[in-house]
C-alpha cells in the first residue's frame, strides 16, 4: 500500500551510563564499519543503475518470514537530476501466504522523516524496547498479510544519501555539519560524530513532483532486478491489457503525516506513467496500482487551514487551546489581507502559469509559495502550541514522549547498522530535506486536492485514516468531502458507521462509498497506528482485501455508478465526544533533545552534568 531467528548480539551498551560524555565518546567512535555480506546487482539496461541487498534477521523474527535491506542506486543520467541518488529500502515478506500477498509501499512524511519509524513503532514488524538496543515483535504489523516495502525518501532522508561525508550531528538543533578537511572540531556532549548524506540542498529533489519521479525510477529498478520479491509485476504482451486488468495484481501505498502531500503526487504520477506506457508514449514497466492509503496525511492546506482554529477551540474532546482573542487573531491571519488564504491563492496562480509542471526552478513562484507557507504554518497552525499541548496529540505535552524516539538509538547501534549493511549513520529526520521542501519551494501550499481527485476519478481505492486527538482530523474530513469524483454525492450523503475492531470494542467511525473511505479513529494521535494498532490493522487488512472497512464482510470490488456500497448512520459525528487521558510526563531522549528535553535538561547535557541511561536523561528530571 503508497500504504529466522534473531542474530546473536555481542555488542551492548552498559546498563548505566553515568554521564552523557560517556555516551558521546561511544557515539564519536562509531563511524559505520564497511558493510559486509551485501550483494549488488547491476541493471542490464546499461543505465548505470544498480541494486544492493542483504538478508536481515533483526526486528522481524517470525519463523519463515524473510526480510532484506539495501539500496537502489540511481545515477543522475537516469533521473535527470544533477546528483546521484542511493535510496534505502527494507522489504519484509508477509507472515501469511507471502507468495500470493500484494505489495505495500510505506512512505513517511516530515518532509524528511525516515520510514524506519514505521518499521519499528508505527505499524511495522517490531517495536523498540526501552534499552534502544533490542526489539519486540508487533502482533499487529502491516506485514501480517502483505509484503511491505519501506522506503526512505526523499534523498538524504534516514539512510538514503547522495554522497557520503563525515560530519557532526547536533542533537539539540538537529543540524548536520560536514567536517572541514576531515578535521574533528572540539566536541561537547550534544554533538555526535558520524557519516551522513552530503547536506547539500542542491542535492535534494525540488518538491513532491520531482520526488515522485525519483521514486518511479526507484520502483522501475526494484521491481525489475530485486531477486527476492514476491510481487507479481505482469510482463506486457504485444496487445496491451486494459488498466482494470492490471489492477488484479495490486501495489498499495500507505503514508503518514506530510506524506499526505508526497503520496497523492506519487500515486498520480505512477498512474500517469502507466497510461503513457500502455499507450506507447513512454518506456518502462507498468506498476499495477491498487489502493492509496493515508494516515493523518495533510493534502491541501487551503481546505484544511480553516479547521485548525476550529480544532483548537471546538474539538471532540472539549479541549480549548487558546482564548477568543487569539482565535480572532488566527482567523485574521487566515482570511485577512495578506493572510494564508490570499497568499496560498497567489502561490498556486503563479505556479499554474510560471511552473505548471512543478519543476521547482521558478524563483518567483518559489518565493510566493514559501511566503504563503510561512504565514499559514506560523500564524494559523502554530498558535495552537501556546496551550503547551502537542499538535500531534492534544492529550500530550509539547515535549511529546510518544511515539517514542527509540528507533533513533536502535538504528544508530553499530551492530544494527552492520546487520542492515548501511555505510552511514541514521538520522530520523533530514534537516536539509525539510529545508528544501519548506524553505525553497514551499511544497506544502503548492500541493492541492487535484492529485487525490485524479486517483479517485481513475477508479483506484483510497482509504483515509485519522486519529481524532490529532490537530488535523477535522481538516482531513473536509478533504474527503471536498474531493470531486464520479461518486462524490454518494460519499457525501453516506452516514457514519462504527468500525468494528473486535467483539467488544468499536474503534471509531467510518464513512465509505464504494472504494473511498474516511475513518475517524478514537483516542489516537498523529501516528494513528502507534496509538490504536489493532483498529488500524483491521482497517488496513480490510482495505487490502477490498472489503468494507466497517466490518470486513462486504466486498467492495467492481464498485461503479449508483450501485455502490455505502455506509449508513449519522451524517455528522463531531458531536460524539471523548475524554482526554491524563497527560504523560515528557521523556528527554538525547538523540532528539531539541523536541523532547527541557531547557534545564539541555543545559545539563551541554554542561556534562546529566545522568543518562539508554539515551534517556534520568537527571535532571524536568
Amino acid at each position: 500500500m503508497l500504504f529466522p531467528a534473531l542474530s546473536t548480539v555481542t555488542m551492548r551498551l552498559s546498563n548505566y551510563i553515568s554521564h552523557i560524555s560517556v555516551l558521546a565518546s561511544l557515539a564519536h567512535a562509531q563511524f559505520p564499519a564497511t558493510p559486509r555480506g551485501v550483494t549488488t546487482i547491476k541493471s542490464q539496461d546499461n543505465s548505470g543503475a544498480s541494486l544492493s541487498y542483504k538478508q536481515t534477521f533483526i526486528c522481524e523474527t517470525t519463523p519463515g518470514v524473510e526480510a532484506y535491506s539495501g539500496f537502489v542506486n540511481l545515477p543522475s543520467s537516469v533521473t535527470g537530476e544533477a546528483f546521484n541518488i542511493s535510496t534505502f529500502y527494507w522489504y519484509f515478506t508477509a507472515r501469511k501466504n507471502a507468495a500470493n500477498a500484494p505489495l505495500a509501499i510505506y512512505l513517511s512524511g516530515g518532509p524528511g522523516e525516515s520510514s524506519l519509524d514505521g518499521v519499528a513503532g508505527e505499524g511495522g514488524p517490531c517495536t523498540i524496547n526501552p534499552d534502544s538496543n533490542s526489539s519486540t515483535i508487533n502482533p499487529w504489523s502491516f506485514n501480517n498479510e502483505v509484503n511491505i516495502l519501506y522506503i526512505d525518501q526523499p534523498v538524504q532522508t534516514g539512510f538514503s544519501y547522495d554522497t557520503l561525508v563525515n560530519g557532526t550531528y547536533d542533537v539539540v538543533t538537529g543540524l548536520i555539519t560536514p567536517l572541514q578537511n576531515e578535521v574533528v572540531p572540539i566536541q561537547n556532549e550534544t554533538t555526535i560524530l558520524g557519516t551522513f548524506a552530503s547536506q547539500n540542498p542542491d542535492a535534494v529533489t525540488l518538491g513532491s513532483r520531482r520526488g515522485a519521479s525519483a521514486l518511479w525510477h526507484f520502483m522501475q529498478v526494484w521491481t525489475t532486478i530485486f531477486p527476492k520479491s514476491d510481487v507479481k509485476i505482469p510482463e506486457l504482451p504485444a496487445q496491451m491489457p486494459p488498466l482494470e486488468d492490471l489492477r488484479k495484481t495490486r501495489i498499495y501505498t500507505d503514508i503518514m503525516k506530510y506524506a499526505g502531500f508526497f503520496v497523492p503526487s506519487t500515486f498520480a504520477f505512477f498512474a500517469q506513467q502507466n497510461a503513457l506506457i500502455l499507450n506507447g508514449k513512454a518506456h518502462g514497466r507498468v506498476l499495477p496500482l491498487g489502493v492509496m492509503g493515508t494516515g493523518n496525511g495533510c493534502m491541501d492546506s487551503f481546505i484544511e487551514a480553516p479547521h485548525y482554529p476550529e480544532m483548537a477551540t471546538n474539538n471532540t474532546y472539549g479541549f480549548v487551546a487558546y482564548n477568543e482573542t487569539v482565535h480572532a487573531v488566527v482567523l485574521e491571519a487566515l482570511t485577512g489581507p495578506g493572510g494564508c488564504n490570499n497568499l496560498t491563492t497567489q502561490c498556486r496562480s503563479l505556479a499554474a502559469v510560471g511552473d505548471p509542471d512543478y519543476t521547482g526552478t521558478n524563483t518567483t513562484v518559489n518565493n510566493a509559495c514559501v511566503a504563503a507557507s510561512v504565514v499559514c504554518f506560523e500564524n494559523v497552525q502554530s498558535p495552537y502550541t501556546l496551550s503547551g499541548h502537542s499538535p500531534y496529540d492534544m492529550s500530550h505535552p509539547i515535549l511529546d514522549p510518544f511515539p517514542n524516539n527509540r528507533p533513533a538509538g536502535f538504528f544508530n547501534q553499530a551492530w544494527v547498522q552492520q546487520a542492515l549493511g548501511v555505510p552511514l549513520n541514521f538520522t530520523d529526520e533530514s534537516p536539509v530535506g525539510a529545508e528544501v521542501y519548506e524553505e525553497v519551494v514551499g511544497d506544502a501550499v503548492r500541493n492541492d486536492i487535484a492529485n487525490l481527485e485524479y486517483v479517485l476519478q481513475q477508479g483506484y481505492q483510497v482509504a483515509m485514516i485519522h486519529g481524532d486527538r490529532d490537530y488535523r482530523w477535522l481538516g482531513g474530513e473536509a478533504i474527503s468531502l471536498s474531493a470531486k469524483w464520479p461518486s462524490q454525492s454518494s460519499f457525501t450523503s453516506a452516514g457514519y458507521a462504527s468500525i468494528i475492531t473486535n467483539s467488544s470494542y468499536n474503534g471509531g467511525f467510518l464513512r465509505q462509498a464504494g472504494k473511498f473511505s474516511f475513518s475517524r479513529v478514537f483516542q489516537a494521535g498523529h501516528a494513528v497506528q502507534a496509538f490504536q494498532p489493532e483498529t488500524v490493522s483491521r482497517i488496513f487488512n480490510r482495505v487490502m482485501s477490498s472489503t468494507d472497512v466497517a466490518t470486513g464482510k462486504i466486498s467492495t470490488i467492481n464498485q461503479m455508478g449508483n450501485a455502490i456500497y455505502r455506509t449508513s448512520g449519522p451524517k455528522v459525528v463531531r458531536n460524539v465526544t471523548e475524554t482526554l487521558p491524563v497527560m504523560p510526563e515528557p521523556t528527554c531522549y538525547t538523540l532528539a533533545a531539541g523536541s523532547t528535553c527541557s531547557d534545564e535538561q539541555i543545559g545539563a547535557l551541554e554542561g556534562d552534568t546529566a545522568l543518562v541511561k539508554d539515551f534517556v536523561v534520568i537527571q535532571p528530571t524536568e
